[in-house]
């Protein structure tokens, strides 16, 4: 169905403050950004800005739903990229490694606590289209997974969904342990922050591996 005029003059101007707050985001930090900053930097009155925006945090949701549908399309590619399981699994890991190089400000809100409670979804509907994105990707991992075991690479005496959040859990926290380590890293274990990533990414491939 075709979006009405206004409907596009609604999207038009939430993307311009969500670009703006995006900006001001990253050069001043979120916590000392102000929303008369933002509706400075978008052109709009602040009053205007609260139309569509309730608060910063819900701004910054915004942002965070939108960096976590272009990780879950990051995810996919890296799936369908590669022939065999093991080589997707890998391309998996770098994809997911690259990103966070990429949004290294977002990336830890996109894989942590997400308020899935009646009360905070009511208030701020766009916490449920982020849950509803982190399921979204939560199946297509289990997915992956479902794959390895029928062709009889995965272990078959594993669970599905807690197996998917310890792999998730092992990838991330190794990619963001190294994002903060990687001094110590490179000088007390002699390695780039991408070799230790690669042999911790295998360590994870062993662990579910047959």
């Amino acid at each position: 169905m075709k979006e009405s005029k206004k409907e596009l003059l609604i999207k038009f101007n939430k993307d311009n403050i969500i670009k703006s707050a995006k900006e001001l985001f990253s050069e001043k930090g979120i916590e000392k950004t102000t929303m008369d900053e933002i509706a400075k930097r978008s052109g709009y009155s602040k009053s205007t800005i609260y139309v569509y925006f309730k608060s910063k945090d819900e701004i910054y949701n915004y942002i965070i739903y939108g960096s976590m549908y272009c990780f879950k399309e990051t995810i996919e590619k890296s799936i369908s990229g590669a022939k065999d399981f093991k080589n997707r699994f890998f391309s998996v890991c770098s994809s997911i490694a690259k990103f966070q190089e990429d949004y290294p400000r977002y990336f830890e809100d996109i894989i942590g606590q997400i308020e899935v409670g009646d009360e905070q979804m009511n208030e701020m509907p766009i916490l449920n289209d982020i849950f509803k994105v982190g399921e979204e990707i939560n199946k297509i991992i289990m997915s992956f997974l479902k794959e390895g075991m029928d062709e009889k690479i995965i272990r078959d005496d594993i669970e599905l969904l807690p197996t998917v959040f310890s792999v998730w859990g092992s990838i991330c926290g190794n990619i963001i342990m190294s994002y903060k380590k990687e001094q110590y890293i490179n000088k007390v274990m002699n390695k780039t922050r991408k070799e230790f990533l690669d042999y911790n990414f295998n360590l994870i491939y062993k662990s579910i591996a047959k």
